[in-house]
């Protein structure tokens, strides 16, 4: 009688999970790079949608003050507005405790004149690159 091997040796198996977690180390920051890309663009999003709806009520009234209904940010950034007569700063600053909260780009703000900014970003880094434009 000859008898038949079937299943898999402790080396085998231990080589699977050597490439795995191989593979796991190296995929894991790429993967986390790509959802706080996904996040820095949202953000820059609403901060740009904020920034047209002043210049649509600046450009009925004259004044920025008085516009109602920006957004106080997302689940990761809160902005923060500050409106005179004829100037605006939106700036969205990263929520402590949630995932963006050491993001390199650091906080976002843009103003009435389109200027796009980082506050506390890591040096280097360019304005296109976070806000992602």
């Amino acid at each position: 009688m000859r008898k038949s091997n079937r299943g898999f040796t402790l080396i085998e198996i231990m080589i699977v999970v050597a490439i795995i977690g191989i593979v796991i180390t190296i995929a894991a920051p790429s993967y986390t790079e790509y959802l706080a890309k996904g996040r820095r663009g949202e953000i820059a999003g609403i901060l740009s949608e904020q920034a047209q709806n002043l210049e649509r009520f600046y450009s009925k009234n004259n004044v920025y003050t008085g516009v109602t209904g920006l957004s106080t940010g997302n689940t990761y950034y809160t902005i923060t507005p500050t409106i005179t007569a004829q100037t605006f700063l939106l700036t969205a600053v990263r929520n402590a405790g949630a995932t963006m909260a050491s993001d390199k780009c650091g906080d976002f703000t843009i103003t009435n004149t389109g200027v796009r900014s980082m506050v506390n970003a890591t040096a280097g880094l360019t304005t296109k690159y976070c806000w992602g434009r």
